[in-house]
């Protein structure tokens, strides 16, 4: 007992020391918060305790034309930065480029506020002069033919054309400001411009701009080669959380990992036997789905090939129907998937996880928290309500077609158990009271979680700090 004294009262020590320069601001204090969150049970972590709660959960919330119409009415909102690339011009002048690139500069360059690269140093003026001239501005023609393409890989879009982060602090690695978003294999790209290296293009996607590596991307020598490959109506869903795309019928050569909500055109269904040994449906092959892939040449031009993938896997032939029920089921497979702002790290931030839920329905969806909650119809201006005001409110939403948002982040609403409102979100972590101030309790992946998850913080509970409550249904479900 003697010899465990002194490091007992060491520990005890460290504790106190280390907890008041936490306290004073001296270092971040991160705590890893437990498996359960407060207020959630087992049960709620698996998609039926909220069907069992729905009446008629399989009913259709909008039909297949409902929702290409909604698709069409917001690719016409310039509010929401979505695109039809397909319809982008084919020629571009040097000035309505620079404009892009300018945009970009002034959102994400060189500011008074200091940013940290990859070995926690600041990003020096050397830095960002040789940034601006892989830019390759004086490159740029007069008029300049706008290129289209597929990616052939998932692979990550950036603000500028290099790997170098952008952190605000020397050791926030897990926050790159350079870092957009990831782009899924098959997507179409309009193609601007190239860094001044030539490996990174400067593209267009349907839901953002910026830089990829020209390595994950096969260009077209006519534009109806990438986009008559978009359009292909008989498509494969992924529907599951991540599934294998495999080069060879024999499936040992994974080629890539499909995320959900991508899509690809089908070659051929896998076929079934009946009881006299005959296929009943039409295909080559019993055990895969045989999908088109594009694929990039050594010279970087696009030509097809094909995918298969294991017929017993979680994909669906078309959009699956948009109902609460499959709302439900989509969402739950990716729970406990791990956080990645702009999917660094292979994984997903609060706003993809909505959008590729919503992919499965065929549903368009913004890349951004913000602009994803103008989608749908609104209940109701809510920000700056009382807790019981909004309360109220989500008593008229539909459960898991209702998204919620509040600054700088976004959730799926699942409905009310006990008096208390649940939502399933992708969180990074929520600010709650510790002894000696506010600490940062990190949570970093898909969760199930009640409204009141934070109120003990210094910005209060998720659902005070809820700002746009929007249903995704036709105007006859919300006058229900």
């Amino acid at each position: 007992m003697l010899s465990q004294k002194p490091s007992v009262f060491f520990i005890f020590i460290s504790t106190i020391i280390l907890s008041l320069a936490i306290g004073l601001g001296c270092t971040p204090q991160v705590l890893i918060a437990s498996h359960l969150l407060p207020n959630v049970s087992s049960e709620m972590e698996k998609p039926e305790f909220w069907i069992k709660k729905i009446q008629n959960p399989s009913r259709l919330l909008l039909t297949p034309g409902e929702i290409r119409k909604l698709n069409e009415e917001n690719l016409k909102r310039e509010d929401l930065f979505l695109c039809r690339v397909k319809d982008l011009k084919e020629e571009w002048t040097k000035e309505e480029i620079l404009t892009l690139l300018k945009e970009d500069w002034e959102g994400f360059g060189r500011t008074e506020e200091i940013r940290y690269g990859r070995y926690g140093y600041p990003l020096e003026e050397s830095f960002w002069n040789e940034l601006k001239k892989k830019l390759n501005q004086e490159a740029l023609k007069e008029i300049n033919r706008m290129l289209f393409g597929l990616i052939v890989k998932r692979t990550d879009i950036r603000v500028f054309p290099t790997e170098e982060l952008s952190m605000s602090t020397h050791a926030n690695y897990e926050f790159d400001r350079f870092q957009h978003s990831s782009i899924s294999p098959g997507s179409l790209m309009g193609i601007y411009h190239f860094s001044k290296d030539k490996l990174w293009a400067y593209v267009q996607t349907s839901f953002i701009r910026g830089w990829i590596r020209t390595t994950a991307l096969a260009i077209a020598k006519e534009k109806s080669k990438a986009v008559d490959y978009e359009e292909t109506k008989e498509r494969l869903i992924i529907t599951g959380n991540f599934v294998k795309v495999f080069g060879d019928p024999s499936l040992h050569q994974i080629i890539f990992l499909a995320q959900m909500g991508t899509t690809f055109p089908i070659l051929s269904l896998p076929y079934t036997t009946t009881q006299q040994g005959l296929p009943e449906k039409t295909g080559i092959n019993e055990q895969c789905y045989i999908i088109k892939i594009p694929f990039r040449e050594v010279d970087g031009e696009l030509t097809f090939r094909k995918g298969y993938i294991p017929k017993d896997e979680d994909v669906h032939q078309g959009f699956l129907p948009y109902t609460q029920e499959n709302l439900a089921r989509q969402a739950f497979k990716m729970l406990h998937q791990p956080y990645g702002w702009g999917e660094m790290f292979d994984a997903r931030d609060c706003s993809r996880f909505i959008m590729d839920i919503f992919a499965t329905f065929g549903i368009l969806m913004p890349r951004n928290s913000k602009f994803q909650a103008r989608i749908g119809i609104s209940l109701g201006q809510v920000e700056g309500m009382t807790i019981k005001e909004k309360q109220r409110v989500l008593d008229r939403a539909i459960p898991l077609a209702t998204t919620l948002r509040l600054p700088g982040h976004i959730m799926l609403y699942l409905g009310k158990d006990k008096g208390k409102y649940y939502a399933i979100h992708n969180i990074w972590g929520i600010q709650k009271a510790g002894w000696f101030g506010p600490v940062t309790e990190k949570i970093g992946k898909v969760v199930v979680s009640d409204l009141s998850l934070g109120k003990s913080g210094p910005h209060q509970s998720l659902l005070h700090r809820i700002t746009d409550i929007q249903t995704i249904v036709s105007d006859s479900e919300v006058r229900k």
